[in-house]
């Protein structure tokens, strides 16, 4: 939403230490739960992920961004919105791990590269994860665990390559500092939400407004 009126770059460059510093919190809740094996074979995948998309960042325009965020926002949306007919053919992650789908090294690298080029154009890489993560079955607290850490480690290698790509500036940090509180605002107002609005409404009416505002950032010039 903040990119009908905003610079692409600078709403991603605002939009990181404020996803880093909600990762920080989740992290510590979690701590050592997390299926090393995966987060591993995610992380290093994600290298060339990031190293990727950062070679399109250096040189894209505002508008031809813009269209990629709005293009990989419609698709996350429709994914997430077909969620309930894709999800029970990968598995419930709090299913038992021996009836789990054992992916090889190379599988869990391609899904790295993705997780990790989304992310940084668009800090949209949490779907890939989930997708690679769910058929696996970890078990509920190893599966939010491991999700955690790898975005927690996702947008802490983000952080030296938006430097260097100028996308962070003393304002933005500024400004991230003083939009932290509007986030715990946030969480509140979802808690409160969580009580009184269906769930599966809910999710549907931000999903919708989610691909709306892909399809309009994908048409507008």
């Amino acid at each position: 939403m903040f990119t009908h009126f905003r610079s692409a770059r600078n709403v991603i460059g605002l939009m990181l230490p404020l996803l880093f510093s909600t990762d920080i919190f989740s992290l510590s809740h979690y701590w050592q739960r997390w299926h090393r094996q995966s987060v591993t074979r995610l992380i290093l995948g994600s290298l060339l992920g990031i190293t990727f998309a950062s070679l399109i960042l250096k040189d894209i325009s505002d508008v031809h961004l813009k269209k990629v965020i709005g293009g990989i926002a419609s698709l996350f949306a429709i994914l997430e919105f077909l969620r309930p007919y894709w999800q029970p053919l990968l598995g419930n992650s709090g299913q038992p791990v021996q009836t789990a789908l054992q992916f090889k090294t190379w599988q869990g690298l391609l899904a790295g590269v993705f997780a990790g080029a989304f992310s940084t154009l668009a800090h949209m890489g949490g779907l890939v994860v989930v997708m690679y993560l769910l058929p696996q079955r970890l078990g509920n607290n190893a599966f939010v665990a491991t999700t955690t850490a790898t975005y927690f480690l996702l947008n802490f290698i983000k952080i030296p390559f938006y430097f260097q790509l100028q996308l962070f500036s003393f304002e933005i940090l500024i400004e991230a500092v003083a939009l932290l509180p509007f986030i715990g605002l946030g969480v509140l107002t979802g808690i409160s939400l969580n009580d009184r609005v269906p769930e599966l409404l809910f999710s549907r009416i931000v999903l919708f407004c989610l691909f709306a505002t892909g399809v309009h950032l994908l048409l507008s010039n």
